[in-house]
């Protein structure tokens, strides 16, 4: 028996919609198709079976694939295999399941209706507040204010105008989006963002802005029964915000980057008292990798954890970027992780044509010592690019 992978990165969005009907925008569309291959390489090793658009999409790759010790069977999810053991979609939805069972899935397979809804609350930004008031009983340092969520615009009205600088974050939304920052005056354009969100999620969360050094995550995977780590994501936003890449480095590497600013034995602290909570909470409705989106900050002149800004209840980059560098790139060797939008199709294809000619890829022993590597095909028509550029240390 296998396990299907499906890559469904408009999963945030369906979430917030709610409906099994939920038909995402053109963009959210086009990452699904044009990385549709991920999952070939964080797949877990076995017997696995990767959902494409269609059966020849990921032809390009299986060279590289193979050089790497790296076997997958391929379908459409028009032609789903009758002997899938369980799905593994990139997160859980009314929308993916209503997906899979219009093209003949076992239903069995599937997570039933009050499961999707828990997943949902668990899903809600919100929910920080709950993680960090635990971690706060057990000793753990929390920021001194933790998230609100208000349904009336006048609360989030008097959150703004008192804090000189706030975020405000739709309570659903992709990691790194849905997000507004405020400088302690509620202009026309805050009110409006403020307004959006209500109308179309019924609340909004509220934060004080916290002056950010440094980006990571930590990984965990559960198994219906137990939480456990799975290790370190170091990665980097842009100005909003938004997901840009990760650092392709071992754990101990890792662990020596935040050795830098704060004592390691905070983040064994964190991570023990995550893994407890989590299987408490999560494990009973909800099997996989997720997330937990950290920060380093100053606070008072020093450098502090937040240790829970967001929960990812869903396969993330940074769980990608982990396996990847764990999986396939050779001891001694480090590098980058990108996921990139091209609005110019042409662009793309021209700047994927240059790095693989100044940056070959160089395989010895079925991993990768220094290179550039796109993970999915770069056709006339791709905008989205998710690559690895790998160097020798």
């Amino acid at each position: 028996m296998s396990v299907l992978y499906l890559f469904n990165p408009e999963n945030d969005l369906a979430l917030a919609n709610g409906g099994k009907n939920y038909t995402p925008p053109p963009l959210a569309r086009t990452i699904a198709r044009d990385l549709s291959t991920l999952p070939l390489w964080y797949a877990t090793e076995g017997e696995n079976i990767i959902c494409l658009p269609s059966l020849g999409y990921g032809d390009s790759l299986i060279p590289v694939l193979e050089s790497l010790g790296k076997k997958c069977r391929v379908c459409s999810i028009a032609s789903l295999p009758d002997d899938v053991s369980a799905y593994r979609p990139w997160g859980w939805s009314p929308e993916i399941v209503h997906r899979f069972l219009r093209h003949g899935a076992d239903a069995e397979l599937l997570p039933r209706a009050e499961l999707l809804d828990l997943q949902r609350v668990w899903a809600h930004r919100i929910r920080t507040r709950e993680v960090l008031s635990f971690l706060k009983s057990e000793g753990v340092d929390v920021p001194y204010e933790i998230p609100v969520s208000f349904r009336d615009e006048g609360r989030v009205h008097d959150f703004v105008t008192t804090h000189l600088r706030a975020m405000l974050k739709a309570p659903w939304s992709g990691s790194g989006k849905g997000l507004c920052r405020t400088y302690g005056t509620y202009d026309l354009a805050v009110g409006r963002w403020v307004q959006g969100v209500l109308r179309r999620q019924g609340e909004v969360v509220c934060e004080p802005y916290f002056e950010k050094e440094a980006d990571m995550a930590m990984e965990f995977l559960s198994d219906g029964n137990r939480v456990v780590f799975s290790g370190y994501s170091w990665f980097s936003t842009d100005e909003r915000g938004a997901y840009k890449g990760n650092c392709l480095l071992s754990d101990d590497e890792i662990e020596k980057h935040v050795s830098s600013y704060l004592p390691v034995d905070d983040l064994y602290r964190v991570r023990e008292c995550l893994a407890r909570f989590f299987t408490h909470y999560i494990a009973p409705l909800y099997q996989g990798y997720f997330g937990v989106d950290m920060m380093i900050y100053r606070r008072s002149g020093a450098f502090a954890l937040h240790p829970c800004v967001e929960i990812n209840l869903r396969m993330n980059m940074g769980m990608v970027s982990r396996i990847f560098y764990d999986r396939y790139v050779a001891e001694g060797s480090n590098g980058v992780y990108r996921v990139e939008y091209f609005p110019d199709a042409e662009q793309l294809m021209a700047d994927h044509c240059r790095r693989q000619f100044e940056n070959p890829l160089r395989i010895d022993r079925q991993k990768i010592k220094s290179g550039y590597l796109a993970l999915n095909p770069i056709l006339p028509d791709t905008h989205y690019r998710a690559s690895v550029e790998i160097y020798s240390v």
